[in-house]
């Protein structure tokens, strides 16, 4: 097997990085993304980024991470940094520190074509981070309120579909006085170890059974609009006759207790909702299962895209219903006229980190099939400002106006006084931020929020002057039924695993 850079590379890199990536092809052309995952990971914390999308336009790459060496906690007024056993902490405005703190971590650039091939970080932040990012009046954030969490992987597993390889990556740490031969042979030695574990038989966890009192069925308790649903939607109706705003997006929480294990829910939503950004982020007691069809923002060299989504029908039975319905979408003039109010504000966001004059509209309500919804989608692309780093890219496209509105300020304003809970992780963002400058993050969609055993899913609905309440709730319903159909499968023991 043939590990690359050599010792003398190897070295030379060294000289000007802190860390340095050594990596290795790898057969795996008789295993899955989930194997690996078992193999590499297990049950314990790392991440699995996947991809599937119908035009191939995304989804090249998928990303396996376990070991993570260094965790970054956001809080409103502190980064926390944990590095291996040692934690420390960084007042103050927690944007200006997660720059800081990745600026210092140089890794010596190997695969340039390669996102996270060098390294990088991988997490979340929930939607009350805007707290930081923005004035919004009445958003209150509790100094000790966890607003974000990353992770940089020691070990690296990535999935090129296009080439049809994969390649291992190890990040090997280096530190001032360090023998640079033992760190490599260390490094050396603990690849051949992942190796082997690649290339052995998978071996899942046991599963202790447990029975449940009743099955889970989420249409039987939460399919009836609650009147409280209802007031919420004329409430938002009178802001947008007062002139207040033109569209507000509120969203509704669904709860349930789980019994199965976390990953289990994730190998399941996979075969279920295909989609542009599958995840399974495990940060130990916090799980993330999800798969979002909507990019918040991209930079991939010097470009920087987003994505808006907004209009939705359900899947048709056949072919040609899908057609009849895609027409129906595409006529709707409510749902027209709210897309390309969103366009506009994409456009706005994106035009904050990009030279003037070079943002575009280069795909424009298009609509897009997945497996249980179709969504009218757009694409905005600009060229990024030199100087501007990915946090500073999510703090101008964050949160999309897709799942707060336009005036978007005014319309995160309403969104706080009118939801009963906050929303956490819903409509926040997760992805990665590489060492290389690449960046993607999804909007934290169709996701299901584990926290111990208790599971989380939200969904939201785009509210204008002529909305009907009882539409809007059939909406929500319609974006969750992908996520409850999978904890219903797994929970009822539709679907066995081994």
């Amino acid at each position: 097997m043939k590990l690359t850079p050599s010792l003398e590379e190897f070295k030379n890199k060294a000289q000007t990085a802190n860390m340095v990536p050594l990596s290795m092809p790898i057969s795996t052309d008789l295993d899955t993304p989930v194997s690996m995952y078992y193999k590499l990971v297990g049950e314990e914390k790392g991440f699995l980024l996947e991809s599937v999308d119908a035009h191939q336009k995304f989804g090249r790459f998928s990303f396996i991470g376990a070991d993570p060496f260094i965790k970054l906690q956001v809080y409103k007024n502190r980064l926390m940094i944990q590095e291996e056993d040692e934690m420390k902490a960084v007042d103050g405005d927690p944007v200006t520190a997660i720059n800081k703190y990745m600026d210092g971590l140089k890794s010596a650039m190997g695969d340039q074509e390669l996102p996270l091939a060098n390294g990088g970080a991988v997490g979340y932040f929930n939607y009350e981070i805007s707290a930081v990012f923005d004035r919004v009046r009445n958003l209150q954030v509790a100094d000790e309120e966890l607003l974000g969490q990353f992770m940089i992987c020691r070990i690296l597993m990535v999935f090129d579909q296009q080439k049809n390889a994969s390649q291992l990556i190890y990040l090997a740490s280096v530190k001032d006085g360090q023998n640079l031969d033992e760190v490599y042979e260390d490094a050396q030695q603990k690849m051949m170890e992942l190796a082997d574990k690649l290339y052995a038989t998978v071996q899942t966890p046991a599963v202790k059974s447990v029975q449940r009192r009743e099955k889970v069925d989420f249409l039987a308790k939460y399919g009836k609009m609650p009147a409280d649903f209802a007031e919420t939607i004329k409430k938002c109706k009178d802001y947008i006759v007062a002139g207040d705003i033109f569209q507000v997006v509120p969203s509704r929480q669904f709860r349930e207790k789980l019994t199965k294990p976390a990953f289990h829910f994730y190998r399941r939503l996979r075969q279920v909702n295909p989609s542009p950004y599958m995840f399974y982020l495990n940060f130990g007691k916090k799980k993330f299962v999800a798969a979002s069809p909507e990019m918040l923002v991209k930079v991939a060299g010097k470009h920087v895209y987003t994505y808006p989504i907004a209009g939705t029908r359900r899947r048709g039975g056949s072919e040609e219903e899908d057609k009849a319905l895609e027409a129906e979408l595409k006529a709707d003039i409510k749902e027209c006229a709210e897309h390309s109010m969103l366009v506009d504000l994409a456009r706005n966001d994106i035009g904050r980190i990009s030279e003037p004059g070079s943002v575009v509209v280069t795909k424009l309500r298009e609509v897009e099939r997945f497996s249980h919804v179709m969504h009218m989608v757009s694409e905005v692309m600009g060229s990024l400002k030199k100087g501007f780093t990915p946090m500073d890219v999510i703090k101008a496209c964050f949160p999309a106006g897709t799942v707060s509105g336009a005036p978007k300020l005014r319309a995160m304003e309403i969104i706080q006084e009118l939801e009963p809970v906050k929303r956490g992780a819903y409509s926040g963002t997760v992805g990665y931020m590489d060492f290389n400058g690449n960046m993607d993050m999804c909007i934290t969609l169709r996701t299901m929020v584990i926290d111990g055993d208790n599971a989380y899913i939200q969904s939201g609905a785009g509210i204008v002057y002529d909305s009907k309440a009882d539409f809007e709730y059939n909406e929500i319903l319609q974006k969750s039924k992908a996520m409850f159909k999978v904890v219903e499968e797994v929970e009822n023991d539709v679907v066995a695993f081994r």
